[in-house]
């Protein structure tokens, strides 16, 4: 997954941040918050030549953020996908692309020095509740399976 850690740096490089909601700026994708009801978080969606990310207003703060990045993994790492592609294979999208965008937003939303940050003896939930990002981003960055 080298092409994500790639594709991440030349971001912070290009545009001096690594803050999903400002990448989105700078890169023309409208963010909309919406109640997107219990079991959606967010979605990324083109049409038109117009670029959005859906992420549901009733969810807490950080885990938007986390929708936000994985939602812009989406943007930049399958440009070429169109949703009827999600939508006819599930199957694959979950054990490929939607992996993809997670390792994405494990390296957008987690210091590459995270190993050094004195973290100590706790475990990666303990470090997931500490810095809330989702255990399964620590893991990715950590490249533990």
């Amino acid at each position: 997954m080298n092409f994500i850690k790639e594709t991440v740096s030349s971001l912070f490089v290009t545009y001096g941040t690594l803050n999903p909601f400002e990448l989105c700026e700078h890169l023309n994708i409208k963010i909309i918050l919406s109640n997107l009801g219990n079991e959606i978080k967010g979605f990324f969606q083109r049409t038109h030549g117009c670029e959005m990310i859906h992420i549901n207003s009733e969810i807490e703060e950080h885990e938007m953020k986390y929708v936000c990045a994985h939602e812009l993994g989406h943007a930049i790492l399958h440009s070429n996908m169109s949703i009827s592609y999600f939508i006819e294979n599930p199957l694959q999208v979950k054990n490929k692309f939607e992996i993809q965008a997670d390792k994405f937003a494990a390296e957008i939303l987690i210091n590459n020095d995270i190993k050094d940050q004195g973290y100590g003896e706790l475990n990666i939930e303990q470090i997931s509740s500490l810095i809330r990002v989702p255990a399964k981003l620590i893991k990715y960055k950590l490249n533990i399976n």
